[in-house]
């Protein structure tokens, strides 16, 4: 699990860990027991992990669904085409 979580700057989202096997009360005592921290709803942080933009961003994108996407300014600082100070 961390490892996945690594790969994706530190979060997985409820879905994920349920495609992983995890049960839904397991993920709530997790909640719980500080081993992952919401960022959204059905999205979270693995451990103390730190958020860097790059994983406000897909935290935000996997808290909208499947076919969400970034776009415009957070879609280019993501892909490296432009600077931007956004830390969120």
């Amino acid at each position: 699990m961390a490892e996945r979580a690594a790969r994706r700057w530190g979060l997985l989202s409820r879905a994920q860990l349920r495609a992983l096997g995890v049960a839904p009360a397991t993920v709530d005592y997790w909640v719980q027991s500080r081993r992952l921290k919401v960022v959204y709803r059905g999205v979270y942080a693995v451990g103390g992990a730190v958020l860097r933009a790059e994983g406000h961003r897909l935290a935000a994108v996997l808290a909208c669904g499947p076919g969400a996407v970034l776009s415009h300014r957070s879609a280019a600082s993501q892909w490296g085409l432009i600077a931007t100070d956004q830390e969120r």
